[in-house]
């Protein structure tokens, strides 16, 4: 009793008390489970694990010991016994209330959401007094699960119970971002900032919704909180905001081996296929994007001309249905389509082992609808990061990603987790029977002016940080017929981006914002803009491949980073060099001579059309030939197969 008493303001005496117990009677299970609350407390789970251990060997039928024991074992990394451990306590006495709250956690923490969600249900159920942390995990299962509006009631529902914590407040606020309301997202994550100022990825979620918002004020201060977050190695940051913050490669893979250590689940290994069944090399797609999308836009042509006599193909869907022309064609592509999007990642993963894929390609990496955890279990003895995210993963379960020589130089190496897989000459297909709407729509259709020398940039609004932006508007304000021609954006960016225009000095209706449009339609319309003008550190990927298939010339600054350099690689392939440049000073000075040089933009334009038809850019047959020809030397080069290979390939 003594040492129950002084366990919070005396632990030393607390400690001294309760072996003083221990002593008198070694094999007390109340002396144990105090002792092993004291120590848990104090940060020594081994020394709480043993204490516990003797108190349930002491009373074998308390559930109470069972669920602290568990709680000890959590902390000291041991996800496994602690699961076995809150299971046991519920045998002892179902619907324990603590034992099946910290399972439910502890089952979500792990990613195994399939099996959360029940025990989330029956909590709430049975407890409906409970506080926010049950109903925040209730509304990741269910988010996980694709149910967007139950997420939202139980996230809303969490802030209601806790309206200051900034554990809900983040959850809250990722939905918010993921459904597009960044407002609401970002007034929520400065709320939570206040409350931990050092909180790495609600720092990096809400500069990340700030650009999606264009709203400037105290951005770069954001972006070096990151980076010093990252450079001390406290917390994760969003991995998906990194690229388009300004980071050397290095403190990119810190971000991303720090997401993928959360991302290794405590899930049951799945066996892998050992050989390529029948001669062809099974090769699996996994993609949440098989639809309207700019991934898929760009694959499609890709998987119709794989060669079917040495490859045979596989798509898993992980994304939302839907039906279009461009999902029938996709779904045509391939020899066996599944939509595995309703399926636990274990489920998945079992699926891609029994039909012996060989090499699995991760078109996602850390973007939205991904399930990453999939890739954690190694499903295939091959495993290949592409396209969807421009940069490492981090995580020692991919073998390679997928790149060029100019997106991904060798001395980028030593930042990627992955080795690098070279192709030929782009890392990036193109869709050569992408459709074009025949009409294009006029210039007042578009809201150009009918004599304005039109630069564009159809890239995302949170590409555009503000050094880029005042090159432009040094540049419209030295050529004054220019106007800039930009990418759909949500009504407060175009306000945001307006007001910064006329605050440098340029009246903002030469900001001209393209209304949303089928991708036929978005593709005629190219016909009206001259220059393209990228932004960095997040470059064009899609977009700058749109408008070189329509003959826009792209001007593109590359740095240190692979999402820095994707549009120069696609210039490289096309054969314009010259448009490459590698500070914003030089990239200013060469849109400046362009912009004032109106034939020089004409032979830019000729030399596009021509190159179309020569360069490997848009080559396809020779594109899939290569890309058969690596994936066949990936499996055959596959660490199981033979000694370490060198760092690239």
């Amino acid at each position: 009793m003594l040492g129950a008493v002084l366990r919070k303001r005396d632990p030393e005496g607390a400690r001294a008390a309760l072996g003083a117990a221990l002593r008198i009677a070694p094999r007390h299970p109340d002396a144990w489970f105090h002792l092993g609350n004291l120590e848990r407390e104090s940060g020594r789970p081994a020394e709480a694990i043993r204490a516990y251990e003797a108190a349930a060997l002491a009373q074998p039928q308390s559930a109470s010991i069972q669920n602290n024991l568990g709680l000890a074992l959590e902390a000291s990394g041991e996800e496994k016994g602690a699961e076995a451990a809150y299971r046991q306590a519920l045998k002892l006495v179902p619907g324990h209330r603590q034992s099946l709250g910290n399972l439910a956690h502890l089952l979500c923490r792990l990613r195994r959401y399939a099996e959360a969600l029940p025990l989330c249900e029956d909590y709430l159920r049975r407890f409906p007094e409970a506080g926010a942390t049950t109903w925040v995990d209730r509304g990741i299962c269910l988010h996980q699960a694709g149910d967007y509006v139950g997420a939202e009631a139980s996230f809303q529902r969490a802030l209601a119970l806790a309206p200051d914590d900034p554990v809900v407040m983040i959850n809250v606020a990722a939905l918010m971002a993921e459904r597009n309301a960044f407002e609401k997202a970002a007034a929520l994550l400065e709320r939570s900032v206040e409350q931990e100022p050092a909180n790495a990825y609600a720092l990096s979620l809400l500069a990340h919704s700030r650009a999606q918002l264009c709203a400037w004020d105290g951005i770069d201060a954001l972006h070096r909180r990151i980076a010093e977050s990252l450079q001390s190695g406290d917390g994760a940051v969003n991995a998906f905001s990194i690229l388009s913050t300004p980071l050397s490669p290095e403190l990119q893979l810190r971000a991303a081996q720090r997401w993928a250590r959360d991302l290794a689940p405590g899930l049951p290994s799945v066996p892998t296929a050992r050989e390529s069944r029948g001669g062809r090399l099974r090769l699996g797609y996994v993609s949440s994007d098989f639809r309207m999308h700019a991934t898929a836009s760009l694959l499609a042509e890709l998987w119709e001309r794989h060669d079917r006599t040495r490859i045979e193909t596989f798509a898993y869907s992980i994304g939302p249905p839907e039906r279009s022309s461009l999902r029938d064609r996709i779904e045509g592509a391939f020899d066996c389509f599944v939509d595995v999007s309703g399926e636990p990642v274990e489920g998945m993963a079992r699926r891609i082992a029994q039909d012996e894929i060989a090499v699995l390609i991760d078109l996602n990496g850390y973007t939205t609808h991904a399930r990453s955890e999939l890739f954690a279990l190694k499903p295939a003895p091959v495993q290949v990061s592409w396209l969807g995210y421009l940069g490492t993963l981090g995580a020692p379960w991919y073998d390679f990603v997928l790149t060029d020589r100019f997106a991904a130089p060798p001395a980028l190496q030593r930042h990627f987790s992955e080795r690098f897989l070279y192709l030929p000459d782009c890392y990036c297909p193109s869709d050569t029977r992408r459709a074009v709407a025949a009409n294009a729509p006029s210039r007042a259709d578009c809201g150009l002016p009918p004599d304005a020398l039109v630069l564009c940039c159809f890239n995302q609004v949170y590409k555009i940080l503000p050094e880029v932006f005042a090159v432009w508007m040094r540049l419209l304000s030295q050529v004054p017929r220019s106007v800039l021609w930009l990418a759909p954006a949500n009504a407060t960016a175009r306000e945001n981006l307006q007001r910064e225009a006329e605050a440098r000095g340029v009246h903002a209706q030469r900001l001209v914002f393209a209304p949303k449009l089928g991708l036929p339609e978005h593709l005629a319309r190219h016909v009206h803009a001259e220059l393209f003008l990228d932004t960095t550190p997040y470059n064009a990927g899609t977009t700058a491949n749109d408008a070189l298939f329509m003959g826009v010339p792209v001007l593109t600054c590359s740095g240190e980073t692979l999402a820095s350099r994707v549009a120069g690689s696609q210039l490289q392939a096309i054969g314009l060099p010259e448009l490459i440049t590698t500070s914003l000073a030089e990239y200013e000075a060469r849109a400046l001579e362009l912009a004032r040089e109106p034939a020089r933009l004409v032979e830019l334009r000729r030399r596009l059309q021509a190159n179309r038809h020569t360069m490997p850019l848009f080559d396809m047959e020779r594109f899939a030939h290569a890309l058969d020809d690596l994936l066949h030397a990936a499996w055959e080069n596959r660490p199981s197969a033979m000694a370490p290979a060198s760092t690239s390939v």
